[in-house]
């Protein structure tokens, strides 16, 4: 049996009109290619969780299994993420929480928080849900900019996690740095106080990059 290998290696140069280059990037050691626009796409970058996790109440966590690691190539005009996690809710907590895309090279609360969004406060019910961020990158450079939305979906129509079925909130980063080398972009989670949360599945992806 034949095998192809390839070397790890940073991004390539832009290869001439009608041909684009095939290689393994060396940080996220994932198949990436440069076309002759000089474009960069990695192949599944994604992440996930494998146990469940439960934040302490009011106290800045970073999700873990929502770090998606940069090519080298960097983020560009059009990258996408999105994360999905579930939210179990027991009867403690009332506060509304904050989630917040982290945009840094630590992968931990050390990152930045570069768009942020508030769930709406909810009642002391036991509760099960469901958060989706999507975002997507406006423009780079050294104040490039990120559009964020947060959608949540719950059990209850108004207890629990929410007074209110379903919340949907659009954030807008202000400029920050996109030229960083071996960024990392993940989710973290502020819940409100007294609140007890687990979140038993966490899965992140991203593309055009």
């Amino acid at each position: 049996m034949a095998d192809i290998a390839l070397d790890n290696e940073s991004i390539p140069t832009t290869p001439s009109a009608g041909v684009s280059i095939l290689y393994v990037d060396n940080v996220t050691k994932r198949l990436s290619h440069r076309n002759d626009t000089g474009t960069v796409y990695s192949l599944g970058l994604t992440n996930y969780s494998t146990t469940s996790q439960a934040p302490a109440a009011a106290t800045r966590t970073y999700i873990t299994g929502s770090a998606i690691s940069v090519p080298t190539a960097k983020l560009q005009v059009g990258t996408c993420f999105r994360w999905t996690f579930s939210m179990t809710k027991t009867g403690a907590g009332i506060a509304a929480s904050t989630i917040d895309i982290a945009v840094g090279t630590a992968g931990t609360t050390a990152d930045t928080a570069r768009v942020s969004f508030t769930k709406p406060a909810g009642t002391a019910v036991i509760d099960e849900g469901t958060v989706v961020i999507n975002a997507v990158v406006r423009s780079i450079g050294a104040a490039g900019v990120m559009a964020g939305q947060f959608n949540m979906t719950h059990n209850l129509a108004s207890t629990g996690h929410m007074v209110i079925p379903c919340a949907c909130v659009n954030t807008i980063s202000a400029g920050f740095d996109m030229t960083v080398a071996n960024q990392i972009v993940g989710v973290c989670i502020t819940t409100g106080a007294s609140d007890a949360i687990t979140i038993q599945l966490v899965q992140a992806e991203a593309w055009n990059l």
